[in-house]
């Protein structure tokens, strides 16, 4: 029913009405006989009728009230649906803020590799490297360790791994590392936290943190999560599977012996992780 359509019976309710009240002037103009008695048990005749316009009439009022409701839910999904929009808006503002905060954060971190290391490695320089090339020296300081430990036949548990990587690389240079993994943590836990981010957003988000990382930045990160320093930093790299370009080789290896294989995997293939190339590091920094 159209607000046309009401406005029209309205219309004719109302002169159904006028006429009535000028019915007697209007008899007596046209010299008919009029009698109220004769009229009220004319009416009376008409009470179906009068019910069945009752019934019409409550219908009207229920049509409205129904009108009114649809228009209020529709007027809530809007507003429900600019909230969302605008929460969208600031939360990509702060997010994509929060990358660039990693990039530069990144430019700041340093290492340089044991002595130790530069012994078993004649012509490594002893120089403090920044930046990807920090996070290449340290995955070249832990790969040292990882195969020295299985040169002795050991085979490292979860919790001697992680307590390898502590030692000889975290440890060294916690100021900067650990500063920028608790960034790379904060943004991930920012963007699983987020009530209003969808499922299929939140990993949107996620491979974009993960695609700012280098292999070997991918595998020192794996190193860090297994630590309780790192707080639950683990569930994020599983979450959003940080591990997929992780650098292949012996600390890879290590890593997925305790980490699920979904970790090294993308979302849109259930393959098994690349097996190990040749070459496990590039010689860029020597």
């Amino acid at each position: 029913m159209s607000r046309t359509v009401v406005w029209v019976a309205s219309i004719i309710v109302l002169t159904v009405w006028a006429a009535w009240l000028v019915q007697e002037f209007v008899f007596e103009w046209l010299d008919i006989p009029w009698k109220s008695e004769f009229l009220g048990q004319l009416g009376d005749t008409f009470g179906a009728l009068n019910a069945l316009f009752s019934a019409f009439a409550f219908l009207a009022v229920l049509f409205t009230l129904k009108q009114q409701q649809d228009d209020l839910s529709r007027q809530q999904a809007q507003i429900a649906k600019a909230e969302e929009d605008q929460h969208k808006k600031r939360f990509e503002d702060i997010f994509f803020q929060l990358l660039s905060v990693i990039r530069e954060n990144r430019k700041d971190v340093r290492f340089a590799n044991s002595k130790a290391y530069r012994l078993a490695n004649r012509g490594t320089l002893h120089v403090s490297y920044e930046g990807h090339l920090a996070f290449q020296a340290a995955y070249r300081e832990m790969l040292y360790w990882v195969q020295i430990e299985a040169k002795d036949g050991k085979k490292l548990d979860r919790d001697q791994f992680a307590e390898l990587y502590a030692e000889k690389v975290h440890v060294r240079y916690e100021s900067t590392l650990g500063a920028y993994f608790r960034l790379v943590y904060e943004t991930l836990d920012r963007v699983e936290r987020d009530k209003r981010l969808g499922r299929d957003e939140k990993n949107e988000f996620g491979n974009l943190v993960r695609g700012q990382m280098t292999s070997f930045e991918a595998t020192i990160a794996g190193c860090n999560a297994l630590n309780d320093f790192a707080k639950d930093f683990e569930r994020l790299v599983n979450r959003f599977r940080l591990l997929k370009y992780a650098r292949q080789g012996g600390v890879y290896n290590e890593l997925t012996n305790h980490y699920p294989p979904e970790t090294f995997q993308g979302r849109e293939t259930r393959r098994p992780p690349i097996p190990d190339v040749k070459h496990e590091i590039d010689d860029d920094i020597e």
